[in-house]
């Protein structure tokens, strides 16, 4: 059964004719004819009675002419809704993302987008690299902004940004005053770090063993927010990206340290391999690389 098969049935009911149905259609009477007599034949049972001047119904016919019109609403609709979601009038997107890219790219690039396109419907899941990356996998997100993520048969990784990572410090620390500071001068000094499965944890980790110490941890916590929080009241230290400090220090709270070995970390778009890239997801994309590139030329 084709659906041309039933558009011409569907517009031969309405005009009680064949010859009618076919000058509607820009199709020939012939064609017309030999598609609804191979529809009747597939059914088993004649759909119309030929008469001298038209067609009419049969029982069967009547039966079936709901269907057909349903079918090919829902075929409308279908071709409605790929339009609408071609041209980003609506739609759903879902991207994973960190808790310390939520400081500072993803809200640009969020709002750029929701600018844009108001219509997509635009959902945030916060968690760790690992669990960003399994989600994604299993393919539960379209998208995610993640750090420091390698590329695998199953998930695909583009360069954003490199950022550079600095200590962080209590504003009365005996460091303050110090615009660089080498990390073996905090090496006696309890750390407040991410919970495992962070990039930020890793990169301290592998900056820290470089230096030839490891991490005293003081406190584990899941956010960046709670890091800070803690450092500020004296309870460690820390290294986070500067631009996720930048109003702590702007309001006095907190102050970053320069570290002369430079550690940093790569912020990415990871996409699952194979999967459909919809057209929301290409333009939010597109949009997390125009804010990377307003963060580049303002370091």
């Amino acid at each position: 059964m084709e659906l041309r098969q039933l558009e011409m049935f569907v517009e031969a009911a309405d005009r009680h004719s064949i010859t009618a149905a076919a000058q509607a259609l820009y199709v020939a009477q012939p064609s017309v004819s030999a598609r609804i007599l191979a529809l009747e034949k597939e059914l088993g049972l004649p759909l119309f009675d030929r008469l001298p001047r038209g067609v009419r119904l049969t029982e069967v016919g009547h039966a079936v002419l709901p269907h057909a019109r349903q079918v090919l609403r829902h075929v409308a609709e279908i071709a409605d809704t790929v339009d609408a979601l071609s041209g980003l009038q609506r739609g759903r997107l879902v991207f994973g993302t960190m808790p310390t890219i939520t400081a500072h790219l993803i809200p640009t690039a969020i709002k750029a987008f929701r600018s844009r396109h108001p219509a997509i419907d635009l959902r945030v899941v916060e968690s760790s690299a690992t669990g960003i990356l399994e989600q994604l996998a299993a393919h539960r997100l379209d998208l995610g902004v993640v750090t420091n993520a390698e590329e695998s048969p199953q998930i695909g990784v583009e360069h954003l940004l490199s950022e550079e990572l600095y200590a962080i410090v209590p504003v009365d620390d005996p460091l303050a005053d110090r615009k660089e500071i080498d990390l073996r001068e905090l090496r006696d000094r309890p750390f407040v770090v991410l919970e495992a499965g962070f990039s930020l944890r890793a990169v301290l980790w592998e900056t820290c063993a470089r230096a030839g110490f490891s991490p005293r941890i003081a406190q584990e916590m899941s956010s960046i927010q709670g890091i800070k929080g803690l450092v500020e009241i004296g309870m460690g230290v820390s290294i986070a990206p500067r631009m996720s400090i930048e109003q702590e220090e702007h309001l006095g709270l907190l102050r970053a340290l320069r570290l002369s070995q430079r550690p940093h970390r790569e912020l990415q778009i990871v996409t699952a391999r194979g999967a459909y890239l919809s057209r929301s997801a290409a333009a939010f994309i597109a949009t997390c690389r125009e804010a990377a590139a307003i963060m580049r030329a303002g370091a």
